[in-house]
């Protein structure tokens, strides 16, 4: 039946709102990730603060498409068995906006202090998400087109992006814990990075829920 199994208008409108959605998870990760190299490279606070409010307004725009999407999903544009997971989809693609937003309101509104020796690592893990989500959103277009194979294909690819990270990550916490600092600015700038790695993380569950509604797509 292939991954939608029903043709015509209604599915068509379904492929646009999740585009729509895809569009403001966008840039919603393009804001955050100016926003936290703004800070890196020593941007006041009040001028973080209106970055903030950037983000935030993008994140909420990606929550109205959303919106709009799960409500012509529910009215029944396509087999139920697809719509649970395309439903699934787009609440853990909104959680990768969340993140985003999660981590600019951390860093800003807690005024969080993090070493200047961690910068470099942090740069390089905005580079790495900025190319995981090229490629997860590469994935979801490819499952909207019905193109099973190559969406597998992408979705392998996010889980390697994914471990990729995980190993910067890992790196920024163990010099961050052995650097001379107070310990609550330690805890501090730990759970910022922890949230940088939310949005990773939320990236790869959505490649995992992909390769699952193919699976189920293919079973039919």
């Amino acid at each position: 039946m292939g991954i939608f199994g029903l043709r015509g208008r209604a599915v068509q409108k379904v492929r646009d709102l999740v585009c729509e959605h895809l569009h403001w998870v966008e840039e919603t990760l393009s804001a955050m990730g100016q926003a936290v190299e703004a800070y890196l490279g020593g941007e006041g606070w009040e001028a973080l603060e209106e970055r903030a409010v950037n983000v935030h307004r993008q994140e909420s725009r990606a929550d109205d498409a959303r919106r709009a999407a799960e409500t012509a999903l529910v009215r029944g544009a396509l087999l139920v068995g697809t719509r649970r997971n395309l439903l699934d989809i787009l609440d853990v693609l909104d959680l990768v906006a969340n993140n985003a937003e999660a981590a600019v309101d951390f860093l800003v509104y807690q005024r969080v202090s993090v070493p200047e020796i961690l910068h470099p690592l942090i740069r390089d893990f905005l580079s790495g998400l900025q190319e995981e989500w090229k490629i997860l959103r590469s994935a979801v277009e490819a499952f909207l087109a019905a193109n099973a194979e190559e969406t597998v294909r992408l979705c392998e690819e996010v889980d390697q992006r994914e471990s990729f990270l995980d190993g910067i990550h890992r790196r920024l916490i163990m010099r961050l814990f052995a650097l001379e600092m107070p310990l609550a600015e330690k805890i501090q700038a730990r759970d910022f990075l922890n949230q940088l790695e939310a949005c990773a993380n939320a990236m790869e569950d959505v490649g995992d829920l992909l390769t699952v509604a193919v699976a189920a797509s293919l079973s039919f």
